[in-house]
């Protein structure tokens, strides 16, 4: 429990380190972000004015170290970008962009294993060529790529879903009916898991292979087992928890996936928030958007690495 404390501390200093050096020394100008491009509508005193109380007069140590002193305090600051608390910001969006991440998790989980299943199942056959070929391609296209794709198909070709955005114009997202909802989720949703079960499916696909081919199988149909029993006894048992564990440690690529996914389609969760803030050198918000992102990283990676060591000591027969 301590190691683990200590990896998560140290992930966090070195995540908001980077992160805060990088906005500090970034070729945006804070000052022209935060009138919106007007920056000849002020005078030189109310520039000098604006610049100190943001805190821009100070060196780069010195607003760090009064970030982490209100830190401390659990004040996460206040966002000049939306003129509101990032406290409060964050709880308003970061649960849609968990919603977001949870259904696209489960889609690409469930839908990448029964592909790899079904690709090793039949090995070298059409089903089996087909799967890992599609599997390639899609691990190839990048998710921003691939969002834009889809709305100039099944939004503007077709009008079956919408462009962009969590709920009509003029609603807030959950004031909407859940068929509303679900038609705005559909294309983001579909995007991630299109994108993030390809790592599953092919390595379902060899896990499965190796499962078919091993000695304890052959043993088993010796006895007279069926191919279902098979399949349920051992195949599925030494290939569905291997994946699980992969896509738990692969929640980092689907987190950043998330925040390409949220800004092509407009949609109001907290990797959009976090592109918005970077753009606007809002350095409250985009640390605290930051280091919200490195927790969830660090639960994911902590969780696979729980799975693997509880469950996956050796290979189950």
């Amino acid at each position: 429990m301590l190691s683990t404390g200590l990896r998560l501390a140290l992930q966090l200093i070195l995540v908001v380190l980077l992160a805060y050096l990088l906005l500090a020394f970034s070729p945006l100008d804070p000052i022209n972000s935060y009138l919106n491009g007007n920056l000849f509508g002020i005078s030189a005193e109310q520039k000098a004015a604006l610049i100190s109380s943001l805190g821009l007069d100070q060196s780069v140590a010195q607003r760090m170290w009064h970030w982490f002193f209100e830190l401390v305090q659990g004040n996460l600051g206040f966002s000049q970008l939306y003129q509101q608390s990032v406290l409060d910001i964050i709880k308003e969006r970061l649960p849609l962009s968990l919603l977001l991440i949870g259904l696209s998790w489960i889609c690409s989980l469930f839908l990448g294993y029964g592909f790899g299943l079904l690709a090793g199942l039949y090995r070298g056959g059409w089903p089996d060529r087909f799967i890992r070929n599609g599997a390639w391609l899609v691990a190839s296209v990048p998710s921003f790529w691939l969002g834009m794709l889809l709305i100039s198909l099944f939004s503007v070709a077709l009008s079956l879903t919408p462009v962009c955005c969590a709920a009509p114009l003029g609603m807030q997202f959950g004031e909407q009916s859940l068929l509303s909802m679900g038609h705005h989720l559909i294309l983001p949703v579909l995007t991630l898991t299109l994108v993030h079960m390809a790592p599953i499916v092919l390595h379902t696909r060899e896990k499965v292979i190796d499962v078919l081919e091993s000695d304890f199988v052959e043993y088993s149909r010796l006895h007279g087992d069926s191919n279902a029993s098979v399949l349920r006894y051992h195949v599925i048992k030494n290939s569905l928890l291997p994946a699980v564990v992969l896509h738990f440690a692969s929640f980092a690529e689907l987190f950043g996936g998330s925040i390409l996914a949220e800004t092509v389609f407009n949609f109001p969760g907290l990797g959009a928030t976090l592109v918005k803030a970077g753009l606007a050198n809002d350095t409250a918000l985009l640390m605290g958007c930051t280091l919200i992102s490195a927790v969830l990283v660090f639960i994911g990676n902590l969780t696979a690495n729980g799975l693997a060591r509880s469950l996956l000591p050796g290979e189950r027969r």
